[in-house]
């Protein structure tokens, strides 16, 4: 789970459905109300790119992985990619916005394209309890994860090139917003069938949660004790979610 900002107006309508046991065939859409299915809304989200753009982001993106932090040097991305410099800023504008394209898809490859089983647990829940035992299972693995420590880790640095650089804010803006769009599927999925509180403002819930969690970041080295931190950020990302009596 992951994220700001207004949501385009095509969110995913998803219905009940179990695991997913097959591959959906290409030419046909993955069911809605699954991880795949989320994915998918992301990808398009992300829109189509040239064949010379994928190679430039593509190369950037293994260095980012090689070297930390996102970073990457644009004289190896040029030979890697086969591309010029021209094509580079034809296709990016600027070297920070292809810094922002590589945060973009490390951050989605991470969230999304390792393992949608972890979107269809939340569509698969069949109880109340079970979607919450999600919602720990999430804060979880967030908080624990060295993987996800590293894309915390990036995304901060997002944020913090956006807010020197407003011409990026839009491109981080509309990031945000594709990833809200995925997560609020998950709970508006839950309040269609009645697992938490028909009134819960999706989008509100999900700026939270994603500022609860990134938030960590920010404190984990004054604060180590993640336990104790789990103890409170559970209970207080579950609250909201129950149903009034």
């Amino acid at each position: 789970m992951a994220g700001v900002p207004v949501l385009g107006p095509n969110r995913q309508q998803s219905g009940r459905v179990a695991f997913l046991t097959v591959e959906p065939p290409p030419d046909q859409p993955p069911p809605p109300g699954s991880g795949e299915a989320a994915r998918e809304a992301a990808r398009r989200g992300r829109g189509a790119r040239s064949v010379t753009a994928q190679a430039i982001l593509d190369a950037a993106v293994q260095q980012a992985l090689a070297l930390g932090g996102g970073e990457f040097k644009i004289e190896q991305v040029l030979i890697d990619s086969g591309a010029s410099s021209s094509s580079l800023y034809h296709h990016f504008g600027s070297r920070e916005k292809l810094f922002m394209a590589v945060q973009d898809e490390l951050y989605l490859k991470l969230a999304l394209s390792e393992d949608t089983r972890r979107l269809d647990a939340a569509f698969a829940s069949g109880s109340s309890e079970e979607f919450f035992a999600y919602i720990e299972q999430q804060i979880r693995r967030i908080v624990t994860d060295p993987e996800n420590l590293t894309v915390r880790r990036a995304r901060l640095n997002m944020v913090a090139e956006a807010i020197q650089r407003p011409e990026l804010a839009a491109e981080l803006v509309r990031f945000q917003s594709i990833m809200f769009d995925v997560i609020c599927s998950i709970f508006d999925d839950a309040k269609r069938r009645a697992l938490i509180n028909p009134d819960l403002d999706s989008v509100a819930y999900v700026a939270w949660f994603h500022g609860m969690t990134l938030g960590r970041t920010l404190t984990e080295m004054s604060f180590e004790d993640t336990e104790r931190w789990i103890a409170v950020a559970v209970p207080a990302a579950i609250a909201p979610l129950r149903i009034p009596q």
